[in-house]
């Protein structure tokens, strides 16, 4: 993830930013590199509001040629972000994209990426994950302190009948079925032996192909939502958070003029995010070519993501002209998206 700092004339500045899955919430691991190189101190603030860290009492003061440094935080139940300072004049405000929800598998921000004329993403107001189940309510707790108002549901009624209502958890859920794959029954069609790796593979290309053809009315609906800033922080789920929201998560980053290669490594970031022994019911026990098939189901690969992106260039010619043409956001509607989700 590259955070350019806040002048013209400062080095780059790449910041990574993570929390370790097995150590658990308020625990990060921040990774720094300067080009060129500089040296120095860099010292980082914390705060749970992304848009007001105050430079007073750092966390932790380090060389700048330590390029890392262990953050713990004494209150895991909020989520904290970081003001690197370098040498009391470069700054950068990071994050780690993903978080440890006990219950949610590939949760995780998509703010902070670099968008065009030098704006980024926000941090704290966009974010993506797989479905929630049955949570315990310390989980939802966790949600609420984060901030989460709205939750964009894409799980069709089916879907969604498997688990608890959200709605009784006081969130704003806007349900906006997008069908797909019916995962359980492809899962044991897997394992029945009835279907091959390939053939999933070539299932999931024709469905990422026809999601972003047949499914534009609903995709409109989401940048609907999108467009009201009282709405947010916003979540958008669908069972896995890799093909439906990753798609979605895909266009929004696209109107926000985030470049195509961001764009792929944050869809790849599902790959690091979700379980897939624990999704597919520790499927290791099942033959090779099954696990095999299995991973590729609930993986995300570039041929995948690629699909959707081909199949827009070649019924609208490129993406800006899909979501002028195709879903019908005007200028108004991206320059409204931006103003929230842009600083």
């Amino acid at each position: 993830m590259l955070c350019p700092s806040c002048s013209d004339s400062s080095p780059n500045i790449s910041v990574v930013c993570e929390e370790n899955p097995k150590v658990g919430r308020g625990n990060c691991i921040i990774k720094w590199e300067t080009t060129p190189v500089i040296e120095g101190k860099v010292k980082i603030y914390a705060s749970t509001n992304p848009d007001n860290i105050p430079e007073k009492d750092p966390i932790l003061t380090a060389d700048i040629s330590d390029q890392l440094a262990t953050i713990v935080i004494s209150d895991p139940t909020q989520r904290y972000y970081y003001k690197m300072v370098f040498n009391n004049r470069y700054r950068v405000v990071t994050a780690s994209c993903n978080s440890v929800i006990p219950g949610i598998q590939n949760f995780r921000d998509i703010g902070g990426y670099a968008a065009a004329k030098g704006k980024q993403v926000r941090w704290g107001m966009l974010y993506r994950s797989a479905q929630i189940e049955s949570l315990s309510h310390s989980t939802f707790r966790e949600l609420e302190n984060i901030g989460i108002k709205t939750i964009i549901d894409l799980r069709t009624a089916e879907e969604v009948a498997k688990t608890p209502p959200l709605q009784e958890q006081g969130f704003n859920v806007v349900r906006i079925p997008i069908g797909t794959v019916n995962t359980d029954h492809v899962m044991q069609k897997l394992r029945d032996g009835q279907i091959g790796n390939d053939s999933i593979y070539r299932l999931m290309l024709r469905i990422n192909r026809e999601m972003v053809i047949h499914c534009k009315a609903e995709y409109k609906e989401m940048f609907d939502v999108l467009e009201t800033e009282d709405n947010y922080p916003v979540l958008i789920l669908c069972t896995t958070g890799i093909d439906r929201t990753a798609i979605i998560s895909a266009l929004v980053l696209s109107a926000l003029e985030v470049n195509e290669e961001t764009i792929m490594s944050d869809y790849l970031r599902s790959n690091n995010f979700f379980d897939i022994p624990q999704a597919s019911g520790y499927g290791y026990r099942l033959p090779v070519g099954v696990q095999e098939a299995i991973t590729t189901l609930l993986s995300a690969r570039e041929g995948f993501l690629n699909a959707a992106k081909n199949q827009i260039e070649k019924s609208y010619g490129n993406i800006p002209i899909y979501l002028d043409k195709g879903l019908g956001l005007t200028d108004e509607n991206i320059r409204k998206l931006r103003s929230i989700l842009l600083h």
